[in-house]
């Protein structure tokens, strides 16, 4: 039961074909639609601007100028996870951001090169954010604790809430439709059915808030610390 309950986060593969190679070959696509060219029409292009000008906005809209260099790889990463999670929800399709070995593998690496390049730029300036103006000299050495503690802990919950969301959906997208289909009871299986395909629209709306939340989160990060 536990193997069938999990066989969801296997790859998977369609006439022997792997589906890591069809969502390669999607997440490609993007770029012949970034760059104009005869091979596609003009209103493609143009609908493709207008989601990202509005994407630019939804998510800078609060940030400094020092995040400006910054932008074009938070954008990359917003429709990275965004492709990902959506073409998760296709039937036999592999969410690669529902384990924590992808989401720490972005996570991680831009925490960690954010904060040196916050301590390089500033070293002084973030040192006198492990403690609090006015803090008695007593609790200096715990508030240092403390705010280290934080501080280490950003990576950890910015990998850990986008694996557990996109994991806690799938299970109950999983467990719903397996009980539409056992159910011998017509009426039971109807009302499944329509709490399916309703929990299966909350489902892409968690998908695209997640790749926003995990992008605006790091976004955060670099104006705390840049």
């Amino acid at each position: 039961m536990i193997n069938s309950l999990f066989s969801q986060f296997t790859p998977n593969t369609i006439n022997f074909l792997p589906l890591n190679i069809i969502s390669s070959c999607i997440a490609i696509s993007w770029i012949f639609i970034n760059f104009s060219s005869n091979s596609f029409p003009g209103n493609i292009n143009y609908i493709w601007n207008n989601i990202l000008n509005n994407t630019n906005k939804l998510i800078f809209q609060n940030s400094k100028n020092n995040t400006a260099p910054w932008i074009p790889i938070l954008i990359t990463i917003f429709f990275i996870i965004l492709s990902i999670n959506l073409t998760g929800l296709l039937p036999y399709a592999f969410t690669v951001t529902s384990h924590i070995s992808f989401t720490y593998s972005i996570a991680t690496p831009l925490w960690l090169s954010i904060n040196i390049l916050g301590f390089f730029i500033s070293f002084n300036y973030r040192l006198s954010h492990l403690v609090p103006q006015g803090t008695p000299w007593y609790l200096i050495p715990l508030m240092i604790w403390i705010e280290s503690i934080s501080l280490i802990a950003q990576p950890i919950a910015l990998g850990l809430r986008l694996a557990a969301n996109l994991t806690a959906g799938h299970l109950l997208i999983f467990l719903l439709s397996t009980a539409a289909w056992t159910i011998n009871n017509i009426f039971i299986s109807t009302i499944t059915t329509i709490i399916l395909i309703l929990l299966f629209i909350l489902e892409v709306a968690v998908a695209c808030i997640q790749a926003y939340v995990f992008t605006s989160l790091i976004n955060f990060y670099i104006d705390q610390n840049i």
